[in-house]
């Protein structure tokens, strides 16, 4: 009997980029996979509402109510470790691919020459340049393929979604959601691995360092020639890394 696995893609993607994961994986599970608010098939971004607020929603109302593993990409594994945190019982194991959880080391180098890397894209997106926006944000966070290479219905529906990316900017750079409190991660009862490409951008690593000091026996996976889009680039070395990693209950089910 297939079991059921959760998954939260990155922003700007759809539920259909798991495929090659799935395959991958090649184990007999159920896919939830989870789009996010504006994102494929989902609800649209209500704008008078806190973007992460309606992602996590989102996500819970679409997840099994017993608990499942759940694998989260970008800011979906920020998503995923926020429902791991605040509603224990719902994940029986989490991981987190390439989690862009900026204030995991605010204050550092990496975090500074991110604000730098990224300042263009903001620009344009406050200028409504959603082109130019969508075309900066996927020369630093996007797979290797030059943009001028990239499908134009990919790129329309980059551009389309492009001011999402903002819509999250506290959740990710401010840590308004309190996901690194004093004491919050180390909590965490259940297996964690964490995964990064070796050619994202430098900030990755320092956030996975981060995090995985203060989670319990949290697991680190490097793909090698991988980027941030690991999970579609390489799909998979992921899945050898993380398929014994899905556990379904708790060990005193």
């Amino acid at each position: 009997m297939s079991q059921p696995l959760a998954l939260i893609h990155s922003g700007l993607g759809h539920g259909g980029v798991w495929k090659r994961f799935l395959d991958a994986l090649n184990m007999d599970v159920e896919p939830v996979s989870i789009e996010l608010p504006g994102h494929g098939d989902a609800e649209e971004w209500d704008r008078s509402r806190n973007y992460a607020d309606q992602a996590v929603e989102l996500a819970l109302d679409a997840m099994p109510s017993e608990p499942v593993p759940l694998i989260g990409h970008s800011f979906g594994a920020v998503v995923a470790l926020r429902i791991a945190l605040q509603r224990p019982g719902r994940a029986s194991s989490l991981v987190l691919i390439e989690p862009v959880l900026y204030a995991a080391v605010a204050d550092s180098y990496v975090f500074d020459k991110l604000q730098r890397d990224m300042a263009l894209f903001a620009r344009h997106v406050d200028s409504g340049s959603l082109a130019k926006a969508a075309k900066d944000f996927h020369e630093i966070w996007g797979t290797d393929e030059p943009w001028d290479d990239v499908p134009e219905m990919v790129r329309k529906y980059m551009m389309a979604r492009i001011e999402l990316i903002a819509a999250s900017g506290d959740f990710l750079w401010q840590d308004s959601s309190n996901l690194l409190v004093p004491d919050g991660l180390e909590e965490l009862d259940i297996p964690v691995t964490l995964v990064e490409g070796d050619k994202s951008h430098p900030i990755m690593t320092q956030i996975v360092d981060a995090l995985g000091r203060r989670i319990p026996g949290a697991e680190g996976i490097i793909v090698p020639g991988a980027g941030h889009m690991v999970p579609i680039t390489h799909p998979m070395p992921v899945a050898e890394a993380v398929r014994h990693r899905l556990i379904w209950g708790f060990p005193d089910d």
